[in-house]
């Protein structure tokens, strides 16, 4: 998945298709549950990232990510407008992640 983005290590464009396969993973492989102050659901359609921090080894690339989502809160439409009944709070996560170079496989420390 982040094959591409290895090929395009230490070249100007590494984030974009970083960020392209980033958002291919599933929120359940993202552990921003642990950054969750509210509701703890997630709008992945909310998701977006900046680059932080990033070195390399022969093996594998250290990344620090910051990570800007929304959680959703369900609230009460009591007055029959639904725009009333979700609510969307902006969170922050950073994350620590390293690529490996040989499988092109992304975990979080």
């Amino acid at each position: 998945m982040f094959e591409q983005a290895l090929n395009h290590w230490e070249e100007d464009d590494f984030f974009q298709y970083f960020q392209q396969a980033f958002a291919q993973l599933s929120l359940d492989e993202l552990p921003l549950s642990a950054c969750c102050m509210y509701s703890g659901v997630i709008d992945p359609d909310s998701i977006s990232l900046r680059l932080l921090s990033s070195r390399s080894d022969a093996q594998t690339i250290h990344l620090k990510i910051g990570v800007f989502f929304c959680e959703i809160l369900s609230g009460c439409a009591c007055s029959d407008d639904p725009s009333q009944a979700i609510v969307l709070e902006n969170s922050y996560c950073e994350l620590s992640a390293t690529l490996d170079r040989k499988n092109a496989k992304l975990s979080f420390n």
